[in-house]
């Protein structure tokens, strides 16, 4: 399949995750970002190097669909698979940095929770 196609049903399952989010079905939303995210995958496979502001958008929206399925090991891999390449546009590397921030706070505070939770259990 094309990009157009596997982005395309991207598009379709990012959509039914919002709606499902605002239905306040979050396990709904994280299966459907995750579908989102394998087809965005599938989608930056089938470019071809020359379209780099394409790759740049399309493996953004990956990495931040991977994030919001809450995938965030998977999301932090993408978003450094496709740093260490020439291929990225400055906004995509920017974009991609910012996620990788957004990775690290969410560890953080999990990590917090976590910790808290276990005070308060001993």
């Amino acid at each position: 399949m094309s990009w157009i196609l596997h982005h395309s049903q991207s598009e379709q399952y990012a959509k039914l995750a919002e709606e499902a989010k605002r239905e306040h079905n979050n396990a709904r939303a994280i299966e459907l970002y995750r579908l989102a995210a394998e087809a965005e995958i599938l989608a930056l496979k089938a470019l071809e190097p020359t379209k780099t502001r394409t790759i740049g958008i399309t493996a953004v929206s990956a990495a931040s669909l991977l994030y919001k399925a809450q995938e965030f090991r998977s999301s932090e891999q993408l978003a450094y698979q496709w740093l260490i390449t020439d291929l990225l546009p400055t906004f995509a590397v920017r974009q991609l940095q910012e996620l990788l921030q957004a990775i690290w706070s969410e560890r953080e505070l999990v990590q917090k929770r976590s910790s808290k939770n276990n005070v308060k259990t001993t």
